[in-house]
């Protein structure tokens, strides 16, 4: 059975993983960070708070904000808020990256904001919470 290269990354268990609640986001503002050039400040809505999630991420250099208005995103959104320049951030949004370009990770299929993003083993789920 072929192994996937983890690189210098721990392994983790499912229990690990379920502490992470990643929620599919849309992106609902979006202004230019004031003190970072390569940052947007996101509010991105997840529709499983009261509010939008503050987010920010460096993304000028890949998007410009009309690409990023109502696109749909994958959030970590039980991380705990950090200040970035004067901006608090939120949440993480996924990624991946083709050279020097980001690319935000998000649902093949237009999804409901809010909606929980899961893993799938063996015919189980493993998620945070139940809807």
């Amino acid at each position: 059975m072929p192994k996937a290269d983890i690189g210098s990354g721990k392994r983790i268990n499912t229990k690990d993983f379920e502490k992470i609640q990643l929620r599919v986001g849309t992106i609902a503002s979006i202004k230019a960070h004031p003190k970072i050039k390569s940052a947007y400040v996101l509010l991105v809505d997840t529709s499983a708070a009261d509010e939008d999630v503050q987010i920010v991420a460096n993304l000028a250099d890949s998007y410009n904000i009309n690409e990023l208005l109502g696109k749909q995103v994958i959030v970590v959104c039980n991380l705990a808020p950090v200040d970035i320049k004067g901006e608090e951030s939120q949440g993480m949004l996924l990624v991946t990256h083709a050279g020097k370009k980001t690319i935000l990770l998000g649902p093949h299929a237009k999804t409901a904001p809010g909606t929980r993003v899961s893993g799938l083993m063996n015919g189980t789920f493993h998620h945070h919470e139940r809807n």
